[in-house]
């Protein structure tokens, strides 16, 4: 140990030591920037549109009233993605002037741009008066469709990947990877492009699907591990510190809540209310804290017999004070362990469910879905081989992140 090291530069210098794990660390950074940026990469909807009268932007409309909640936050990510890289590096060379550490630098980069997804979700989250949202004037208009009948009359400037996730073509169904439409079949101005990973039973373009479809899982990931981390965090400490009727309470709380299976609970309530990955976030968000709620109140109850547990009651601070501002900073190594394992769990979920037929709501797009239609027909294999490589993936890099995580966090191998 370095002098004047704190606890989490330490867990870093370790973490770094198992190149696995901070590999995988950095390989999961281009597929939330695939989440962030779909649209950009794959929409049939042109960023600027010419109709031979008037010259249109429906791309930006398409962004700020999106079909799905879900892509609705991750388009407000991407409009304000290039903002934040521009606030962020000019307050990183001010808070680097002051001996800002470059851990406090990253911290105070990824506030700044939760803070600036927030202002813009809430400023477009509803239409005049209310809100700066715009109406979408174009919803029931097919730009390649129009495109191709005009006869040249039309054009417009489409995504690297001109098609939708939820765009149909009954005409190119379950064909494989690399297929193209032959030209006496087109009838829309992107029927002439090629189907990199094939097509679905609808004709939907895989590749498109597994962009958006990743929204999904990491929504699906992050938001019930941070209902469960929330929960699990406060009861736990509350339970480890105060002891006595608060941790009684607790622990039968706990016992309870753990007799019932979040699979079995989702497909209850999925049969009672309807396909939802509100459902889903939410179940497993209040089925997974009493394991996070038992790390936590273990490691309370050793914090709490420490000497600074001792002095900082002794110069009056109240008990939330102590458990919350002293005692929970130190005892979260636990909790940063599990999570990445937690959201490899609530991805494999989200695509079990969906593999079932119980998941998120046809059609949007969802890597469990596309297992759903290959399930049944071996022959299209894409639809079985991509999403599953894609799951594979993702599980893997966040299994080996907390792998890395519990590695670097054990006083035995600290050097």
């Amino acid at each position: 140990m370095r002098s004047g090291e704190a606890f989490l530069d330490i867990v870093w210098r370790q973490f770094q030591r198992n190149r696995a794990a901070y590999w995988s660390l950095w390989l999961l950074v281009p597929i939330f920037l695939l989440a962030i940026f779909a649209p950009l990469i794959a929409s049939n909807l042109p960023f600027v549109f010419h109709d031979g009268s008037e010259t249109i932007y429906p791309w930006l409309s398409g962004l700020l009233n999106p079909r799905e909640n879900v892509d609705f936050a991750f388009n407000m990510a991407l409009l304000g993605f290039v903002p934040w890289v521009v606030l962020a590096w000019v307050t990183n060379w001010f808070c680097r002037q002051r001996g800002w550490s470059g851990r406090g630098r990253l911290g105070l980069a990824v506030l700044e741009y939760t803070a600036i997804i927030i202002a813009l979700c809430a400023a477009f989250a509803a239409a005049p008066p209310y809100g700066l949202r715009p109406l979408n004037a174009y919803q029931s208009r097919s730009f390649p469709q129009e495109q191709f009948q005009s006869e040249g009359k039309s054009y417009g400037v489409y995504p690297p990947v001109p098609f939708g996730p939820t765009e149909i073509d009954l005409d190119a169904r379950f064909e494989p990877p690399l297929f193209r439409k032959p030209r006496d079949r087109w009838l829309e101005g992107n029927d002439g492009f090629v189907h990199l990973l094939g097509t679905d039973k609808t004709g939907r373009d895989v590749l498109v699907q597994m962009l958006y479809g990743t929204r999904i899982s990491m929504t699906v990931g992050f938001v019930a591990v941070g209902i469960y981390l929330a929960l699990g965090i406060v009861l736990g400490a509350l339970a480890g510190y105060f002891g006595g009727k608060t941790d009684m309470l607790v622990s039968r709380v706990i016992e309870v809540v753990m007799l019932f299976p979040s699979l079995f609970l989702i497909l209850t309530l999925v049969a009672l209310i309807g396909r939802s990955v509100y459902i889903i976030m939410v179940v497993i968000g209040i089925t997974g804290w009493p394991s996070i709620a038992r790390l936590v109140r273990g490691e309370v109850l050793k914090q709490r017999a420490i000497e600074y547990t001792l002095a900082a009651r002794a110069l009056g601070s109240s008990s939330l004070r102590i458990v919350f501002r002293h005692i929970l900073p130190n005892a979260l190594s636990p909790v940063l362990v599990a999570a990445p394992f937690g959201i490899a769990g609530a991805i494999i979920t989200e695509a079990s469910l969906s593999l079932l037929g119980f998941g998120v709501e046809p059609p949007t797009p969802s890597w469990g879905t596309l297992l759903y239609q290959g399930h049944s027909n071996y022959h299209n294999w894409w639809l079985i081989v991509v999403p599953s490589v894609g799951i594979f993936l993702v599980v893997t890099l966040l299994n080996l992140v907390g792998s890395g995580l519990r590695d670097a966090m054990d006083p035995k191998l600290r050097a």
